[in-house]
């Protein structure tokens, strides 16, 4: 074999052993960049998943409560100096029965305002309301026996007749019975004057 055939030899052999060390080992420098790009990718922070960003809620509207009121009626005179019933107006506290409430109110009498516009009550200021009893079918009103006591017959009939129209105008839509210290009235004061029940407009006129 001659000299340039052996070269020929020797530089395939070369090329050959380069060609199969690349390919089927790896050096020491590919091997430390391998592990350090799976290093890196082990520590990248996962991805976080954004949430869909919540709307803006719009403030609850709160509803105003409208206010309530009881009439009550007291005496007052007319252009003509005429007797008449005055209907005024009472602020029902929230949670109050209304019957209870304005019969309490009618008690207590006209406020100074009222009585300086010439308002007042035939009502003695020591009568009390003793029991307001509501069953299905009827309303019992039990007041005490000095409703009863002085100013005459036509005293009388005004505070009685105060008494009813405020009673009917607040209560609900049920039969009333006025009771006196625990008993149905049938007869008021010593000047005897008849009562109807259940309570209407009529009741005195008998």
């Amino acid at each position: 074999m001659g000299f340039w055939s052996k070269l020929v030899i020797l530089a395939l052999a070369a090329l050959a052993f380069f060609y199969v060390k690349v390919n089927f080992f790896d050096t020491p420098h590919a091997k430390v960049e391998k592990k350090l790009v799976a290093e890196e990718q082990v520590a990248e922070p996962p991805v976080k998943q954004t949430q869909p960003e919540k709307k803006a809620q719009k403030p609850v509207e709160t509803k105003k409560t409208e206010k309530t009121y009881v009439t009550v009626y007291f005496l007052g005179m007319d252009k003509n100096d005429t007797n008449i019933f005055k209907k005024v107006k009472r602020e029902l506290p929230q949670g109050q029965s209304k019957l209870k409430f304005a019969l309490n109110q009618l008690i207590a009498g006209p406020t100074p305002y009222e009585k300086n516009l010439g308002v007042y009550s035939e009502i003695p200021k020591n009568v009390q309301i003793k029991g307001i009893v509501e069953s299905k079918n009827k309303i019992i009103i039990d007041v005490s026996s000095n409703i009863q006591n002085g100013g005459g017959a036509d005293s009388l009939y005004s505070r009685m007749k105060q008494l009813i129209k405020t009673a009917l105008a607040n209560s609900p839509k049920k039969p009333i019975y006025l009771y006196i210290d625990g008993k149905q009235a049938e007869v008021l004061g010593g000047e005897g004057i008849m009562i109807s029940q259940p309570l209407n407009e009529n009741s005195l006129d008998g």
